[in-house]
């Protein structure tokens, strides 16, 4: 394994500027080269005499499974150190190599000799025959870049491949902790809380007429804040509220009392919002839908409820007796990012 050959002192130190290589590596890098180049011209000679056999043109394939015969066979000598032969001259003194594989390489020699009278049935053997020996000599070629031709350089593209490889791990790993991190506790930004007015529980239906909005500033986290929402006129009657906190998942909140006063100044709704013995918040009865909300942890009764977003959209619909002439509605809240949150 090359974990195993290259120290971790070479993958992290060692120069990433190519290595000069000596006159006999630079022979076996040439050697290398060539062999490659060989090995593309065997794989083009065998495209082509596939497509003229699709074509059904024999005889030209025929021709072409002449000049390939040789290239596989020069191929072989050459990767062993022996001398070519001549297209043309009697190939019988060629001696077939081993293989450890169960098919044998160049068995398409049996038949080289009647190769223009074979058919096309013929033909397409013989051409499975030439492809397993190609394959066979891609596989020895591998070897010999690994064993015969091996240089400073491969060592160098090996540190190389495994360096890319590491810190492409490594920003991987980072950018998929960044990510989950800005998920699991996202960071408060400025939006708006909305709260829409409704006729009852019957007809829940809302519009933006009867909306009214007001910014949620990033600098107040933590602090207790007094929204105070102005109704008009179209807004006065209701006997349901329907409350956005955020436009953000994963923050927690705090939403403690909810107080609504007529045109006169006066007091003619008030709720806050506890946790009950049963660990609901109190008078559950009179929250219509909760949506991408739910209660922050363990919570104890009597405490304010802490709660949190768990998706872009959160909505708690309260509803209570028709209540007329309304001009105000304050909330007293507080918004926590879940990071600073203090466990129970």
């Amino acid at each position: 394994m090359v974990f195993v050959k290259l120290s971790i002192r070479n993958l992290l130190f060692s120069t990433w500027k190519s290595p000069v290589l000596s006159t006999s590596e630079l022979e076996l890098e040439k050697g290398k080269e060539s062999q490659k180049k060989g090995l593309s011209l065997l794989e083009s000679r065998l495209e082509s005499i596939e497509l003229l056999m699709a074509s059904d043109k024999w005889e030209d394939a025929k021709l072409l499974f002449r000049y390939l015969t040789y290239d596989l066979v020069n191929f072989q000598l050459t990767r062993t150190d022996q001398k070519e032969i001549p297209f043309g001259e009697d190939l019988s003194h060629f001696s077939i190599p081993e293989s450890e594989k169960k098919f044998k390489p160049f068995r398409f020699l049996e038949s080289f000799g009647k190769l223009a009278e074979l058919s096309g049935k013929e033909l397409d053997e013989y051409f499975s025959y030439a492809l397993d020996t190609y394959e066979f000599l891609l596989e020895e070629s591998k070897k010999d870049f690994k064993a015969r031709y091996t240089t400073a350089l491969d060592r160098f593209q090996r540190i190389k491949q495994i360096r890319i490889i590491f810190l492409s791990v490594v920003l991987s790993l980072s950018l998929f902790g960044y990510l989950y991190y800005q998920y699991k506790y996202p960071v408060l930004k400025d939006q708006s809380i909305k709260i829409f007015t409704f006729v009852n529980k019957d007809k829940p239906e809302t519009s933006e007429a009867r909306m009214v909005s007001l910014p949620v500033l990033k600098k107040d986290i933590g602090n207790w804040v007094e929204f105070q929402f102005e109704l008009n006129e179209s807004m006065s009657n209701f006997g349901g509220l329907r409350i956005d906190p955020l436009e953000q998942r994963g923050i927690h909140f705090v939403l403690d009392q909810i107080r609504i006063f007529d045109s006169q100044g006066k007091e003619i709704y008030f709720k806050k919002i506890v946790v009950s013995p049963n660990l609901l918040p109190e008078d559950y009865q009179d929250f219509l839908k909760i949506i991408d909300i739910k209660t922050a942890g363990k919570q104890s009764p009597g405490e304010i409820v802490e709660m949190i977003t768990t998706g872009s959209d959160p909505q708690i619909q309260l509803v209570f007796p028709t209540l007329n002439d309304a001009k105000k509605i304050q909330f007293k809240m507080k918004y926590i990012e879940a990071h600073k949150v203090k466990k129970k």
